[in-house]
């Protein structure tokens, strides 16, 4: 595509964030929105595979995501006891990159803004989209604020709760519940572990992973029924009190439960997936990354997903070819990789 793309993009998580390095390292002019009046992200920590790896290298980032990260070789599991069960290996080096790299979340979200706006993208926070008016050479922005914008392409990285999706794609492909949640903290890392640990409890999984010599996070996955909300003030001792029940008073992990007790970032999800079925776009709107494909944290693999889809994308746009052949040529990529992935 010859004339330099306008492109706006809706939400600045992981996946938006990195998509907007790569456009603008093709040569786009890129706006990136958020509702929020500052980046920020639920959740501690994630973890980023090779894949994900290759796709932070592709804009650029990745020697920073070493420096920000940490490496992990692979898992071991252990019974509610503490008792070895087994290790599951990330695999050997390949290409020069570890099987996998953990780090804090907003960490990465303000090292991806940091490169977006060094590429000359610019960010507008606590602003929506109020409407979007299409015909055959641009989409017509009409922002919360009431300003609006001309732009070749506007792009739905909103996440999992997506105003896009369900605007321009319709109710239908609502969040999904899967019944289980997840309750998350950042600790201190007194035990200086150095890969991720996985406690099997009895009824739910506590997962540690390290961040840094110092810092890890706790990973709690229960099912609970209902959704219920908690008063925010009571969130620590909740948590606390499910690990417990967990390891039914095990002295393993008894120094992590008992850090959890004066925890001040505990963050309470319950589990949802999203898929919609071909195509990811309504003529010049796309959505992306959750906002599309939302899968369980099990998986590990989501924050990849989102950042690939905005790296193939970057590179279908950059060919000699028109917008709707570089969406279609796009969804041939993504679609199989990514079903493959969520189901």
């Amino acid at each position: 595509m010859a004339h330099p793309l306008r492109i706006l993009i809706v939400g600045a998580g992981i996946g938006g964030l990195s998509t907007a390095s790569a456009l603008a390292r093709i040569g786009a002019r890129v706006d990136v929105i958020d509702d929020k009046p500052e980046i920020s992200v639920a959740g501690v920590g994630f973890g980023l595979r090779i894949n994900g790896l290759r796709a932070v290298r592709d804009i650029g980032l990745l020697e920073d995501v070493f420096a920000i990260g940490h490496p992990a070789p692979g898992i071991d599991n252990y019974d509610a006891d503490g008792n070895f069960l087994s290790n599951m290996s990330y695999g050997t080096r390949d290409e020069g990159l570890p099987g996998c790299v953990t780090m804090s979340r907003i960490a990465f979200l303000e090292l991806a803004a940091k490169h977006a706006l060094a590429n000359g993208c610019t960010f507008r926070m606590s602003t929506t989209v109020a409407d979007i008016a299409q015909d055959a050479d641009k989409a017509t922005v009409t922002f919360s604020s009431g300003d609006s914008a001309d732009y070749d392409l506007v792009l739905g990285f909103d996440g999992l709760h997506s105003q896009i999706r369900r605007e321009y794609f319709g109710e239908k492909y609502a969040p999904r519940p899967v019944g289980g949640v997840a309750w998350r903290a950042g600790l201190p890392n007194r035990r200086k572990i150095m890969q991720p640990i996985i406690c099997q409890g009895y009824g739910g999984k506590i997962m540690l992973t390290p961040l840094s010599e110092d810092l890890m996070y706790m990973v709690l996955t229960v099912a609970e029924e209902g959704r219920p909300r908690y008063d925010a003030s009571k969130m620590a001792e909740i948590m606390h009190d499910r690990a417990a029940d967990l390891t039914r008073g095990s002295e393993f992990l008894s120094d992590a439960l008992e850090d959890v007790r004066h925890a001040e970032n505990v963050a309470y999800t319950p589990y949802s997936t999203v898929w919609v079925p071909y195509p990811w776009f309504r003529g010049r709107v796309m959505i992306l990354g959750d906002a599309a494909h939302t899968m369980t944290p099990y998986l590990g693999s989501g924050a990849a997903m989102s950042i690939e889809d905005g790296v193939v994308l970057a590179q279908e746009l950059a060919k000699d070819q028109s917008l709707l052949d570089a969406q279609l040529n796009f969804m041939k990529r993504r679609l199989p990789r990514v079903r493959a992935v969520h189901e």
